[in-house]
């Protein structure tokens, strides 16, 4: 027997003396004992969130793929325009020097009247741009979001790559993955569903389950930005035009068109500008 059996043995033998017995892994209600909450098993319909992407070929395959990584790029680009590091830093100070100067007033020091309501609500103007700057994209998400999608499977959808091998094609950390994906996810550029599969430990006093590999899929209609979605739209209606086929949906329905009109303008300026430098580089 090995080291590891031995030990097994030794805990199950303990638990059942201290009367402890373990739940059910699995149950006909579908409750389950994961490492992580929302995870199902590899087997289960939940877990395969994947559909064909487009007709399923290669050549627009590739068109979607190439459609939502340059879309990801130019909103990095934007939301560092929105949100330049030199006024993050501003925030940043402004919002330590307020919260020190409130906790003056909170401690018992004379405060002018109206001052520390007039300190909260800037602090809560202060919080929310910092929280939207804290969310702009990196370019290592860029980066992993492209290692992503180097798995996928056009004719399937298929996509579950784990997140070492993930790290390994992006060439960073898989801390620096998780901290990516989470990003990607809040922008609607790609999202997931956990999944676990058995272990070895069958009839052992030891997990039976274990987490495995995310299948990932998207969702972009519902998650991105009305701003995002259009751009993703716009880039890949060219693309697949390029291709000869437009997808019915979009020659029936076209994207989804923004309300505000100066969104509008800036998704026109936006697009222009794509367009020109494409032509450029032609």
């Amino acid at each position: 027997m090995t080291a590891r059996s031995v030990k097994q043995i030794l805990k199950g033998v303990s638990a059942s003396l201290q009367g402890k017995t373990r739940g059910p892994d699995h149950d006909p209600e579908g409750k389950r004992r994961t490492p992580h909450r929302d995870s199902y098993d590899v087997d289960d319909v939940r877990a395969k969130p994947w559909r064909p992407i487009g007709d399923g070929s290669v050549r627009q395959g590739l068109a979607y793929r190439e459609a939502l990584i340059q879309a990801a790029k130019e909103l990095y680009q934007q939301l560092w325009r929105d949100y330049p590091l030199p006024e993050v830093r501003e925030a940043r100070a402004r919002f330590a020097a307020l919260s020190a100067e409130l906790d003056e007033f909170v401690a018992g020091g004379a405060a002018p009247t109206g001052r520390p309501a007039l300190i909260r609500q800037e602090l809560g103007r202060l919080s929310g741009y910092l929280n939207a700057a804290d969310a702009r994209l990196r370019r290592v998400d860029l980066t992993v979001l492209e290692a992503v999608l180097q798995t996928l499977d056009f004719a399937t959808g298929r996509l579950f790559p784990a997140i070492d091998t993930i790290a390994t094609r992006a060439g960073c950390h898989r801390n620096s993955v998780i901290a990516a994906l989470r990003r990607l996810r809040d922008h609607g550029l790609i999202s997931w569903v956990r999944r676990t599969i058995k272990t070895a430990n069958e009839g052992e006093f030891a997990p039976q389950r274990e987490q495995t590999s995310n299948a990932y899929y998207f969702e972009h209609r519902t998650k991105m930005a009305a701003r995002v979605f259009q751009r993703y739209c716009q880039l890949l209606v060219t693309k697949l035009r390029r291709l000869g086929g437009v997808p019915q949906a979009f020659a029936q329905r076209g994207p989804r068109e923004p309300q505000d009109p100066a969104l509008r303008q800036a998704l026109d300026a936006l697009g222009a500008g794509v367009a020109l430098r494409e032509s450029a580089s032609t």
